[in-house]
This record gives C-alpha cells, sequence and structure tokens, in this order.
C-alpha cells in the first residue's frame, strides 16, 4: 500500500482534473470469497455477508465489469453463483493461487483432474462466465503458505494442464517477489499461449515491467503498486496499451494520507460514506476494506505518475481488459 514517506520528487506534481464524462471501469481483481467479505475480520464476524451491497456500490460508480478471482477450488461453486446471478457485470477465473499451492501439491493428480472437471464444466455455461485460467503464479513474500518449490511445482502443473488441453483463455497470472524464477518458469510456455495474459496486483521495477510487457502480458495497477519509489516509477513507465487497473478488494486500499493520495487524488469524488465494521449499514462502505467503487481512485492516481489524464488512462484500461478477457461490451 502507498507509503506515507514515499519521495514522489521529480514525477507529475500536478492533480489530474475531473474527466469530462462519466467512465467506465473493468475490475479485474476481487476475491470476492475473502473473509473479509462475509463480515469477518481476525477470525471475528462483526456482520452479514455484504458482497451483494459492494456490486451495487461498483455499478453506481461506473465498475460495469468485475472480475471474481479463483483462490482455489474452493473458490469456484462461490464466484460461479455470484457471476450467475450478475451476468452483466461478474466473471470469473479459476485455478489456483500461489497461497494455495501446497493444497494442490498434496492433492496430487486428482486435484488438478477436478480442476480440469470445475473449467470444463463453467466453459459449457451459456452464457460463460469464465474470463481466464488462474489466479497462478509465485509470492515469496509469503513462503509460510508454501515454499519456493511447492509453488514452483503448483505452476508448472498448472501450465502443464492449461497447454494440454488448449484452452482458449488469456492467463491471470500473480508475480510478488519471485520475478526471475517467474520469468524462468513462464518463459518456455509462451508459444503455447495464443493469448498470453495479465499479471496483475503488480509491484516491481521499470525494468520487469517491460520484461513481462516483452513477453506478451500486460500489467495491472492497484494501490499495492503506489507502494514505493521503484514501483511507482515503474507505474508511470507502463505503456497504456498494456495497462489495466483493479482494486484488488478488500485488500489494496489507497489510503487518504499516503503521498500519493495527497497529490494526485485531490481532485477525486468522493466515495460513498463509510462505517466502522461494528457499526456495519449495507449502504455503507466498511472502514479500511477495500471495494471496487473506489477504482477511480487508481485511475487518478495512474494519470498523475504519468501526467495524463483520468478519461486516457481509464479508456485505456477499460479497452485493454474487455478486449482481453471478451468482456461483453453491452
Amino acid at each position: 500500500m502507498a507509503s506515507q514517506s514515499l519521495d514522489l520528487s521529480g514525477l507529475p506534481r500536478k492533480a489530474p482534473l475531473k474527466p469530462g464524462k462519466k467512465l467506465r471501469f473493468a475490475d479485474v481483481a476481487v476475491t470476492a470469497t475473502a473473509n473479509e467479505f462475509d463480515g469477518v475480520y481476525r477470525n471475528k464476524k462483526y456482520h452479514t455477508a455484504d458482497f451483494v451491497n459492494t456490486l451495487d456500490r461498483a455499478m453506481n460508480a461506473g465498475v460495469e465489469k468485475v472480475m471474481l478471482t479463483g483462490m482455489s477450488l474452493s473458490d469456484v461453486s462461490v464466484n460461479l453463483a455470484i457471476a450467475q446471478s450478475r451476468p452483466a457485470q461478474c466473471f470469473i477465473t479459476i485455478g489456483v493461487h500461489p497461497y494455495h499451492a501446497a493444497e494442490m501439491d498434496e492433492g496430487g493428480p486428482a486435484y488438478l483432474q477436478k480442476l480440469a472437471d470445475s473449467l470444463r464444466t463453467a466453459l459449457a455455461l451459456t452464457p460463460c462466465p469464465v474470463a481466464a485460467f488462474g489466479e497462478l503464479g509465485l509470492d515469496y513474500d509469503r513462503l509460510n503458505h508454501a515454499p519456493k518449490d511447492v509453488q514452483i511445482r503448483a505452476f508448472k502443473a498448472q501450465l502443464d494442464l492449461f497447454v494440454e488441453n488448449g484452452w482458449d483463455l488469456p492467463l491471470f497470472l500473480h508475480c510478488r517477489a519471485a520475478f526471475d524464477d517467474f520469468v524462468e518458469v513462464v518463459t518456455p510456455y509462451l508459444g503455447r499461449l495464443p493469448r498470453r495474459g495479465l499479471v496483475h496486483s503488480f509491484v516491481g521495477s521499470t525494468a520487469q515491467m517491460q520484461k513481462l510487457v516483452e513477453l506478451g502480458f500486460d500489467i495491472s495497477i492497484n494501490g499495492f503498486s503506489f507502494k514505493d519509489r521503484e514501483s511507482v516509477d515503474m507505474v508511470a513507465a507502463v505503456p497504456l496499451e498494456r495497462l489495466q487497473i483493479e482494486t484488488d478488494a478488500p485488500w489494496g486500499e489507497i489510503k487518504n494520507g499516503s503521498e500519493v493520495a495527497k497529490q494526485y487524488l485531490t481532485n477525486a469524488p468522493p466515495l460513498p460514506p463509510s462505517k466502522k465494521r461494528d457499526k456495519w449499514d449495507a449502504a455503507c462502505m466498511v472502514k479500511e476494506r477495500n471495494e471496487s467503487c473506489t477504482i477511480e481512485r487508481v485511475a487518478y492516481v495512474v494519470a498523475g505518475l504519468k501526467g495524463t489524464t483520468v478519461d486516457e488512462v481509464a479508456e485505456a484500461a477499460w479497452r485493454n481488459s474487455v478486449n482481453m478477457f471478451g468482456l461483453d461490451l453491452a
């Protein structure tokens, strides 16, 4: 998340102006199965499940498309039910996040078979809710979930499964503090990934971003991408034609007191009212929990860092997301 001590010297100083028209957004990363959307925080239940309320606020904020990211097999049925209840707004990804790599490793071939069966079943639905295969990749920031060797095996196993089945989908990828191994693992598969994919929630250097773009991937930006100077320089350098944006809700909140907020959000519209979790109200956001309705703030910060307009950032990101993931333009 953006640090309050972040040095923005040498970057554009001007806060982006308000857009000239109503914008539309695709939030390409939301974890609907997170405990926070079930009203659970630090293992304590504070309120009823309210993800549907966040989708209403998202639509009111111009977020016409929301991608529900699959973390493991257990997410499929939950995300699918949401997508089927909101077929024009919600789409899903199916795959296994590196945090759940040990689950796949222990499950062996039977787990992979269930993953493949779940994807085939969802792909056969009309309308088809599946936007991508994933979330898959590597995360060395949180090795308590799964060690490196287990993550790499799970990553390769899913890539093997994907190319063996010839699924016509882009990949939804995760790369955190594991850049060299990520590139080493994915590169041999590139010739069999015709629709490439998106490296989401990217935090890293400009050189790393440029390498991913060179490999054919888009880069998705959220509040985590503004956490340090190296990463904000990277955001400023992402080509608009390869840019997508997201909230990574319920995480990735851009704090009001952060340097990027103080510099670039002065003209951003106010968010819906919020209340603390123990004062929950269906009509309000929950303080310190991120939602899709905040995505315009991401667009403002990206526009500020790039020295361009919010309109240009939002339109480019919308176009890139719709084109990559086949989201209906209606």
